[in-house]
Parts: structure tokens; sequence; C-alpha cells
């Protein structure tokens, strides 16, 4: 292989990456599964806010922050 084919083959990935954190930079939350009030486990009456995504049910994509700073925050449900 080529020093060109193998620039492509490492830059077309991080290029299409960087492109899709600017276009969708949330996520659904990994704790709650957008499901932002979870059920207490004593007292199943009680709801609590995630405390991974503050109740958006939403968190941010690995690298958004550093590449292009913090977004506008998602909706609430």
């Amino acid at each position: 292989m080529d020093g060109m084919t193998v620039f492509a083959i490492f830059a077309i990935p991080i290029f299409l990456y960087v492109a899709s954190l600017k276009l969708s930079p949330w996520v659904l939350c990994s704790n709650c599964k957008n499901q932002p009030k979870i059920k207490g486990r004593v007292a199943t009456h009680a709801h609590h806010v995630c405390p991974k995504c503050k109740g958006t049910g939403q968190q941010l994509r690995f690298g958004r922050r550093l590449i292009f700073g913090e977004p506008r925050p998602p909706h609430k449900r």
C-alpha cells in the first residue's frame, strides 16, 4: 500500500465521524434510555430525575464538546 491509500483509510472515517458530530450531537442517555424519570427502588410511586442526563433523556456524543464546543441543550420532554 502506498501512503495515499493509508491516509484515505484513516482520514475518510474520521471526516465522516466529525461531520456526524456536527449534524447530530445528541444520543439517547446510556443510563435511562430516554426515560428520564426513574422509579424509586423501595418506594415505587416516587420518581427521580436521571442524574446522568439531568432529565433530558439525551447525552452529548463523545468528542462533540472537544471539537465544536457546547451545543444548545436538547428539548426537555
